[in-house]
């Protein structure tokens, strides 16, 4: 198991702004991937992000002095990431599910937020709302699809952290911390979670994450 507290209280804050065109809505606060790199890493180490996003992963890993490396398939938010951070060739413009051949080296960690669906919608985030690729079933494949990817370049032994909330709109509950959980453990070893219970968060917004673990143990 991973020497990570079970209950975990980070502050809800998000301290990089993101490109002025864009929203921060599906942002997460700095104070996880904080933590994970710093718990889980050490300077010089390769951290990635197969869900780059506004770069959040990869500023507080370089704030650390460790190497980020990430992938965003948005062009204006990889513009953004790359453009804030001091080693952008590391950031790809490409498709999560293309990590296998961007000839990416062997990461010490995997730190990463993926977008989140409702069981019951049917634009699919990690398709872009392709419609050939619509409901929570293709996602969830798409979700695990990707990872036996992110395998690919992780080193032996290494770790995979990802944050995830259940998801509840109206009366309809989506399990996502369990999905997800199935999702990962197809390619990895489960070997830890803990739950973030965040201060300073909205009332209506969920009052706690979760943060799942996994080791690549091949």
């Amino acid at each position: 198991m991973i020497n990570l507290p079970s209950l975990i209280t980070l502050p809800f804050a998000h301290e990089n702004t993101v490109a002025a065109d864009d929203s921060a809505e599906d942002k997460y606060p700095e104070s996880i991937p904080r933590m994970l790199i710093q718990r889980l890493s050490k300077k010089g180490d390769k951290v990635f992000d197969p869900f780059l996003g506004h770069g959040t992963s990869a500023f507080e890993a370089e704030a650390l002095e460790r190497i980020p490396y990430g992938v965003e398939a948005d062009g204006g938010r990889y513009e953004w990431a790359a453009g804030q951070c001091e080693y952008w060739q590391n950031i790809f413009h490409a498709d999560a599910a293309d990590i296998p051949a961007l000839g990416l080296p062997k990461m010490d960690l995997c730190v990463s937020s993926p977008p989140f669906m409702a069981r019951h919608h049917k634009w699919n985030p990690l398709a872009g709302g392709d419609p050939d690729f619509s409901g929570y079933g293709t996602y969830l494949q798409m979700l695990s699809d990707i990872f036996a990817g992110v395998k690919t370049i992780m080193k032996r032994g290494s770790l995979v952290c990802v944050h995830v909330e259940n998801v509840q709109i109206g009366k309809v509950f989506t399990p996502l911390v369990r999905d997800f959980s199935f999702c990962l453990s197809e390619s990895f070893v489960p070997v830890g979670e803990s739950i973030i219970k965040w201060e300073g968060r909205d009332t209506n917004e969920p009052q706690h994450s979760h943060v799942l673990i996994f080791k690549n143990s091949q």
